[in-house]
Formats: structure tokens, C-alpha cells, sequence
């Protein structure tokens, strides 16, 4: 999948400080307001540049509030870090509306170990941390926590009891408090303002080509390899079946070409991802032919990197229709990556 993972810190509760350890189950601590006179700095030792936001999917938007953090910690000589949170606040906010996750926490940490930051601060989203105020947020968190003295954040972000915060309050803020500020603008892309927003739309419509331009690269789905009903091996196609995270947005249900790792292994595959309305009962797979590969990934997590979306899921009359339209899309998959078929014995 990806690289190594970037030094974590976890919030503690109650306390002003940080704990480097991974509580246990691998969460994070709840971050929960805080008392008076906390030690300043007391996080880190020391002051630190703060890039802000959810960033889901770290996007091309959000890798430009990380450079440009990156190259102000360079320039003074300070540590760059990412505060973030493990829950979409939306969720937390709207329970009975989850939010499809672009990069649930897990994929989102090694993420983040390609976009050059040292350290990340995670936090959950709790309903005790939606009651802060902006300046709670500020005094309490940002700068008796963690001694940020350069923020960076985009053009939308919104933080402190209900979203009452602004880039234009934190640069009021600025100067009371004794940081820098930038400020990133809306970044276009092909025509498109880059936001998580846009790309689980162009996912929803299965366009993961043009969600791939706008994320830096093939949206992915990662998974452990488990067993299925063997029905895609019984038709002359296995497949490996992955259990995705279940906060991990689904593109729309249908067919994708794309590329699928593992350690030590790549293949060209096919996907599939939908409920195969051809078979009863009905049940929500997400699994993938991997062309001229032989062998067994049972227990492995395989990564899918969906680049081409070929068509909608539907329901066939017939096994032998089903069976007809898979050569169909497997020669597709060929085609569009220059794979010859293999020679018949």
C-alpha cells in the first residue's frame, strides 16, 4: 500500500499534555477541554508550525496547506505538525448522517507519511470538543497545548461551537496570541475547486478518473483477502473478495479497471463493487480478477487502485450473459492496459 507511518501523538483527556503511546485498541485519546495554566508547550517541548483541517482524502488542496506549513517550519526551524481528527465532524455532529470517509484514520495516518510532515496531533471529534469556542480552541488547544507560532489552514476552515471560527478570526487572533498565519486559496483543478466535497460526488457517479486528478492519484480500496462464495471461481473468474472498512466511501456500484498491490505483488484487475443483482441473495461485495495471476492472497491486505470505470452493475438473464459480459470487460482491461491474452495450451 503505502510508506511507514509518521510520528503520531495522541491527545490526552483532561490533561495538557501528550502521550506518544497508542492507547489501547490502537485509539486515540478523547480530547476534552482543559483547566487553567496549562505549561506552554508542554506538547512538544518546544514550538512547533500547525497545519489545521479534517483533510479527507488529502487531496491536491490539502498537499498545498501541507507545503506550504512544511516550508515555514523549514525556514524557522521548527517541527511541522498536522492536527486532525480521527471521526469526520459531520458525523459526530449528525450521527444519523454519517459521512463517507475518503481516508478513514488509518489510511489517512500513512497518508500522511508521503506529504513530508513530522508529527501528527489526533484527536477525536467529541460533542465536548464541538462546545469549545473559538477561543477556547485557540488559547486552550493551539497555543498553551501545542506553542503554535505559524498556522496553516485552507480558505474554508471552520472551527470552535458551531463553525463560529474563521481564517478571518484566527488572523484577529494573530497578533493577541503571538502567531503567523497563511491562508491557502481555493485551488482549481480541470475547471473544479478541489474539495472532499467534489471528489465523493465524482465518486458517486463512478467518474474515478476525474476524482483521481483531483486527489493526486487513483482512489484506492484496501482490504484483508477473505473467503467468498467461490461462485467468480466456478464462473472461470476468481476473485479476491477484500472487507473494506466500513466508513470507506464505495464508488458507485459497477465494473473498474485498475491495479491491485500487495507486499511483493502487483497485477492489471478488474473490479467489481455491488450487491451481483444476477444471484440471490443479493450481498455487497467489493472483489477483483487479477489478470494472469495465480495464486493465493488469502490473509493479505491488497490495495485496489481504481483508474477507469467500464459500467454500471445490472442483472443478467443468464449465467452464460454474465459470463459473456466478464470476457467482454476482461478484454477491456487488456486493451486499455496493452495485455495480451495469454496463449492458449
Amino acid at each position: 500500500m503505502m510508506g511507514g507511518l509518521v510520528e503520531t501523538w495522541y491527545l490526552k483527556s483532561a490533561v495538557g499534555d501528550v502521550d506518544r503511546t497508542p492507547p489501547p485498541e490502537g485509539l486515540p485519546f478523547v480530547l476534552e477541554p482543559g483547566g487553567p495554566g496549562e505549561v506552554r508547550g508542554r506538547a512538544f517541548g518546544g514550538p512547533v508550525v500547525v497545519a489545521m483541517g479534517v483533510f479527507d482524502g488529502l487531496h491536491v488542496g490539502h498537499r498545498r496547506v501541507f507545503e506550504q506549513a512544511c516550508l515555514v517550519a523549514r525556514d524557522r526551524n521548527l517541527p511541522c505538525a498536522v492536527l486532525t481528527f480521527v471521526e469526520h465532524p459531520r458525523t459526530v455532529l449528525h450521527p444519523d448522517r454519517p459521512v463517507p470517509l475518503l481516508t478513514p484514520w488509518p489510511e489517512k495516518r500513512e497518508s500522511l507519511a508521503e506529504a513530508g510532515i513530522d508529527r501528527v496531533v489526533a484527536a477525536h471529534f467529541t460533542p465536548a470538543f464541538a462546545e469549545l469556542s473559538p477561543e477556547e480552541f485557540v488559547r486552550g488547544i493551539l497555543v498553551e497545548r501545542l506553542d503554535a507560532r505559524h498556522l496553516v489552514v485552507g480558505f474554508n476552515f471552520r472551527f470552535g461551537h458551531r463553525g463560529a471560527g474563521s481564517p478571518e478570526m484566527l488572523q484577529q487572533m494573530a497578533g493577541e496570541f503571538g502567531f503567523g498565519l497563511d491562508v491557502i486559496p481555493p485551488f482549481e483543478l480541470s475547471g473544479l475547486v478541489v474539495s472532499s466535497s467534489q471528489i465523493r460526488e465524482l465518486l458517486a457517479s463512478g467518474k474515478v478518473r476525474e476524482a483521481g486528478e483531483l486527489l493526486g492519484g487513483p482512489y484506492r480500496l484496501a482490504g484483508e483477502v477473505i473467503n467468498g462464495d467461490a461462485r467468480a471461481r466456478k464462473l472461470g473468474f476468481p476473485t479476491a473478495n477484500l472487507r473494506v472498512d466500513e466508513r470507506k466511501l464505495l464508488p458507485a456500484y459497477g465494473v473498474y479497471v485498475g491495479m491491485a498491490r500487495w507486499p511483493g505483488g502487483r497485477r492489471r484487475c478488474v473490479v467489481n463493487i455491488g450487491i451481483r443483482p444476477t444471484f440471490d441473495p443479493p450481498q455487497l461485495q467489493v472483489e477483483a480478477h487479477l489478470l494472469d495471476f495465480e495464486g493465493d492472497l488469502y490473509g493479505q491486505t491488497v490495495t485496489l487502485e481504481l483508474e477507469t470505470y467500464l459500467r454500471p452493475e445490472r442483472a443478467f438473464r443468464s449465467v452464460n450473459e454474465l459470463i459473456d459480459q466478464i470476457h467482454q470487460d476482461v478484454q477491456s482491461a487488456r486493451s486499455s492496459s496493452g495485455i495480451a491474452a495469454p496463449a492458449e495450451a
